[in-house]
């Protein structure tokens, strides 16, 4: 990541029902739906998924404010979400 959480290479727009857990290192995929933007997903230096933010998404058994932050764990080749909403992080993630 640049300074100040910026990606070194960009922000993409995606509009793919869900974004991708590896991608260009480095880089920040905004994903929309209907025109609306619904998540971002910032990627590390080595290409894997490092945040995710969600703007909105529809989820019966839990009730988040939006936006809020995931990070994500990885173990290997296998990264996971951490399903805990966190309170965005503007000052490293924008």
């Amino acid at each position: 990541m640049g300074s100040g959480g910026v990606p070194n290479r960009g922000v993409e727009k995606s509009y793919a029902r869900k974004l991708e857990r590896t991608y260009k290192q480095n880089t920040r995929v905004d994903r929309y739906k209907n025109g609306k933007k619904v998540q971002s997903r910032w990627y590390d230096n080595n290409g894997r998924a490092l945040r995710n933010r969600d703007y909105e998404h529809q989820d019966a058994h839990h009730n988040h404010a939006f936006p809020h932050d995931h990070e994500w764990n990885w173990n290997g080749d296998n990264g996971i979400r951490n399903p805990e909403p966190l309170t965005p992080d503007y000052d490293n993630f924008n």
